[in-house]
């Protein structure tokens, strides 16, 4: 018995995200949060996947994301940090302020704070 379909799937983009794309995602989950984020796409009217969505929020547009350099208090608390609970870098975002976490701590550790570090 042949199955039957809703026709020809939609094709997904891939790659990178417009300007525009950014916008729509970042103006959507304003007006309603990202709720589903397999529904999301949808309605924010992006021709990407649920998944793509949510780390391109995550990892880029999030409001509360931090970039650049740890100030040297930060610094001062992953040193203080490592020395307590050694490489569970997990642990770390919420003393991190959180913003980035983990990802963000374990390689500034490991391309320049563990040289400051005492050893």
């Amino acid at each position: 018995m042949a199955r039957r379909t809703s026709g020809p799937k939609k094709k997904l983009r891939r790659g990178l995200w417009s300007p525009e794309e950014d916008d729509k995602l970042i103006n959507h989950i304003a007006k309603y949060g990202h709720g589903c984020w397999s529904s999301v796409p949808k309605l924010a009217g992006l021709e990407r996947c649920g998944k793509s969505c949510r780390l391109r929020w995550i990892n880029y547009l999030r409001p509360d994301l931090k970039r650049g350099a740890f100030s040297q208090e930060e610094e001062d608390l992953i040193i203080h940090l490592h020395s307590m609970m050694g490489n569970k870098w997990s642990s770390y975002c919420n003393a991190t302020a959180g913003a980035d976490g983990q990802p963000r701590s374990r390689t500034s550790w490991n391309s320049y704070i563990r040289k400051k570090a005492p050893a």
